[in-house]
C-alpha cells in the first residue's frame, strides 16, 4: 500500500467473471504505472480463496508465457492449456509499488478459443498506493 514497498499483486479470475475458457489474456496496465515489471516477476495460479479469517494464496501454478511490452503498457499471458471456467485463477505480480502514489485501473481483455480470434472485456482491477 505504500511507495516502493515490496508487493504482490493478486488480479483475480472468479468463476462469475468467465463465462468461456481463456485462450490468451491480456491486461492493460496505465502508462503512469512507473514500476517495473518483467516476465520473471509474474505467475499464473489456481488459487484458493480467503476470507476473515484466512488470505488467500496460490494453490499450483500453472506453466504459462508472459511477454510485456517495452513500455511497461502491457502484459500478455499465453497459458499452456486454457483456463478452464471453473475455479478461481490469478495473474500473481511480485514488484515493487511504484514511486508515485494514486489509484491504478488494470483492464483485462480475453481471447476464447475459437475459430474467431476475438478479446472481449473481462473487467478491470483497481490498485490503491498511498
Amino acid at each position: 500500500t505504500r511507495q516502493l514497498e515490496r508487493a504482490e499483486y493478486f488480479l483475480m479470475l472468479r468463476p462469475k467473471d468467465r463465462k468461456t475458457a481463456i485462450l490468451k489474456l491480456s491486461i492493460a496496465v496505465p502508462d503512469y504505472f512507473n514500476s517495473k515489471i518483467t516476465p520473471d516477476d509474474l505467475a499464473l495460479c489456481r488459487m484458493e480463496l480467503g476470507g476473515m479469517l484466512s488470505r488467500s494464496r496460490c494453490k499450483e501454478k500453472l506453466p504459462a508465457v508472459f511477454e510485456v511490452n517495452e513500455k511497461q503498457t502491457a502484459i500478455e499471458v499465453f497459458p499452456d492449456t486454457p483456463i478452464p471456467t471453473g475455479g478461481t485463477y490469478a495473474v500473481v505480480m511480485n514488484i515493487f509499488n511504484p514511486n508515485r502514489g494514486g489509484m491504478f485501473q488494470f483492464n483485462a481483455l480475453a481471447q476464447a478459443p475459437g475459430d474467431v480470434p476475438v478479446a472481449g472485456y473481462l473487467g478491470s482491477w483497481l490498485i490503491d498506493i498511498d
